[in-house]
């Protein structure tokens, strides 16, 4: 992983609590209908790329796709038809499983929740410098002259953005895009995490393409402000248990705000 992710072609905009971060929001009226998108990275140096990109390749891709396609379908009840390539890559990315698809949100507090988690769960580690990226959608979508496309986000179950998912299935000529699409709920978790995603078939990452600067902009935590955001996120009901609404993270959830307190 490259050590210089915050390479902005704009300055980062520092933030040292919920309220300056939104007031620092509303600088670029999202309630006036400037669409926001959210992705927060516990440490300043990782890029904007999603994980095949930065730690496997096209081959691995293609495995990784097959093998999960091949295998899944006897485990759940409600599997997507086999050529629903799109639905496929969000199952997968639910699960874990390395994909060309980016996660972001439409809300700032959960995406900042994700940069800073971390020091939830644990009391005693020591906080970092960490990033609040903010994505304009619209504009990035706008640079990539996809036909149809133009400054829309489409589903990723539409047409007009098919050929990057199905391009990590099938071997031709790729789209060489970085797409904004709207999120298929096919989960409670992508519901509440309020997700959204960026579909990568071109492999530099977002912060190092050219002209980043139009549609992408770094929010920096420092170190020293790390804790006391998390604290805020605490108190203003961003929970393991409800960002992660299964059991499983429920349990973690009241075990680690048990070592909160005692």
């Amino acid at each position: 992983m490259a050590a210089s992710g915050v390479t902005s072609e704009v300055r980062p905009i520092p933030i040292g609590s919920i309220g300056e971060l939104l007031d620092k929001l509303l600088e670029f009226e999202p309630h006036k209908g400037n669409i926001l998108w959210y992705r927060g990275h516990r440490s300043t140096t990782w890029n904007v790329d999603p994980t095949i990109w930065r730690e496997y390749g096209r081959r691995d891709e293609r495995n990784f796709v097959h093998r999960f396609r091949t295998r899944a379908a006897i485990r759940t009840l409600d599997a997507p038809k086999y050529d629903d390539h799109a639905h496929w890559l969000t199952l997968m990315r639910h699960y874990g499983l390395p994909t060309r698809l980016m996660d972001w949100s439409r809300s700032p507090l959960v995406a900042l929740y994700f940069a800073l988690e971390y020091l939830l769960e644990d009391p005693k580690v020591s906080a970092t410098d960490s990033v609040l990226w903010v994505l304009q959608p619209h504009l990035l979508n706008a640079t990539q002259r996809m036909k149809g496309i133009g400054s829309l986000t489409p589903s990723i179950s539409s047409t007009t953005c098919s050929a990057a998912p199905t391009g990590a299935f099938y071997d031709g000529k790729e789209p060489n895009t970085v797409v904004a699409a709207m999120a298929h709920d096919v989960d409670l978790r992508i519901f509440v995490q309020q997700g959204c995603f960026t579909i990568h078939s071109n492999r530099t990452p977002l912060n190092k393409q050219p002209g980043h600067g139009r549609f992408l902009i770094p929010m920096l935590v420092p170190a020293g402000r790390a804790r006391s955001m998390a604290n805020e996120l605490f108190v203003a009901g961003l929970r393991k248990g409800d960002i992660y609404p299964d059991l499983t993270n429920l349990a973690a959830e009241l075990v680690e705000t048990q070592k909160l307190f005692s």
